[in-house]
């Protein structure tokens, strides 16, 4: 039986419909092939004519929608929410992604005006999607994957919900396409890739400080109040006022040991 990809999709999924079942194979295999024709019937080819002229869009309308790639990933994931659908059924799995997304609009059922309508709102809104790529191109300077398994680590670290049942990125690309995955908003990605930079600062401000290590004390207010006097008559950081006075006592012990022995 020669039939296209898209009649053979509308066929499963009627036949599906009725009640038949199909052995576990992929959809358009000669197994499905020759499972469907043995149920073809003058009325459901009717049927299947029909849908052609109400219910597919053209292949014209489709080229817009790439072969391969991240677009048409992220359409199959969108144009399910359009249909209110939440995953593919297994046989439309085992199409190319490029099908899977005309799948999912040919079995849709609505007018053809709506599919059209919904589809270039698709479009549109994944080229409203490239432009956040900006945000990351941070991860594909220097240093590229050890960023991105470093924010792996942060979003598994922060957001495990988020990459539960992921697969860890280690590139920009893989980056890119694991937020093609998840709903996100700007001001989300904008503050993720923020605190990622930040905590890839203070790693490299470490690394490049072998002779450093951070510590944490709590200082009384009238401590901290006169810290910040000294740093800021000084020009000079918190920090840097805490390493000269230590190092100056250090060498000196004028103060530290006069009050200890008036104590």
């Amino acid at each position: 039986m020669k039939m296209p990809p898209r009649e053979i999709t509308w066929l499963w999924n009627a036949l599906s419909n009725d009640g038949i079942d199909f052995d576990d194979c992929q959809l358009n295999s000669l197994v499905m092939r020759q499972q469907i024709a043995g149920h073809l019937t003058p009325k459901l080819i009717a049927a299947l004519e029909h849908a052609k002229d109400t219910q597919f869009l053209s292949e014209d309308e489709f080229r817009g929608v790439a072969k391969d790639g991240r677009q048409p990933n992220w359409l199959v994931r969108k144009a399910l929410q359009v249909v209110g659908e939440r995953r593919l059924p297994q046989p439309l799995t085992t199409l190319p992604i490029r099908q899977q997304v005309i799948a999912i609009f040919d079995l849709w059922s609505a007018r053809l005006s709506d599919k059209k309508m919904a589809l270039i709102d698709l479009e549109y809104a994944w080229r409203e999607h490239l432009q956040h790529d900006e945000l990351f191109r941070w991860f594909k300077e220097e240093d590229e994957k050890s960023k991105c398994l470093m924010a792996w680590e942060w979003m598994k670290k922060h957001l495990p919900q988020q990459t539960r049942n992921e697969p860890p990125f280690a590139s920009h690309s893989e980056l890119l396409e694991f937020f093609d995955r998840h709903d996100a908003t700007q001001g989300e990605k904008e503050l993720y890739v923020f605190k990622i930079k930040r905590s890839w600062s203070t790693r490299k401000t470490r690394e490049n400080s072998p002779n450093k290590k951070q510590y944490n004390f709590v200082l009384t207010n009238d401590v901290n109040a006169a810290l910040d006097k000294l740093a800021k008559e000084h020009k000079l950081s918190r920090t840097k006022i805490l390493e000269q006075l230590i190092l100056n006592e250090a060498e000196t012990g004028l103060h530290l040991g006069q009050m200890l022995h008036k104590a």
